[in-house]
């Protein structure tokens, strides 16, 4: 009996400290694994974060679409101004020309 002890002890020992030697590999492998996920998921926050920023970027601010609406505005305002001046102006040649036709036709 002494003998199935002295074999199968270290026997024993030696499958329960592999176990346990396979258990903390496993363990560190895991850790490490969960390290490098943690790593990309940070890694990708980030691009979103910069992707965000560039994004903002790329679009006017309010102020600048109310500032841009006022620009328009005086813009278009100062058209039909000058549309009306046009306007004026070629009613003033049609009457003249009316009035140096009526003219010529009286010196006749």
């Amino acid at each position: 009996m002494e003998i199935f002890v002295a074999i199968l002890g270290p026997l024993f020992g030696g499958a329960i400290s592999l176990v346990v030697w396979q258990a903390k590999q496993n363990s560190d492998s895991i850790h490490n694994s969960l390290g490098e996920l943690h790593s990309c998921v940070h890694d990708m926050d980030k691009k979103i974060d910069i992707m965000s920023v560039d994004n903002v970027k790329n679009f006017a601010t309010k102020q600048e679409l109310i500032q841009h609406e006022e620009r328009e505005e005086n813009r278009d305002e100062k058209i039909r101004e000058e549309m009306k001046e046009i306007r004026s102006d070629i009613k003033e040649i049609k009457e003249t020309q009316w009035k140096m036709i009526i003219d010529k036709n009286k010196s006749i």
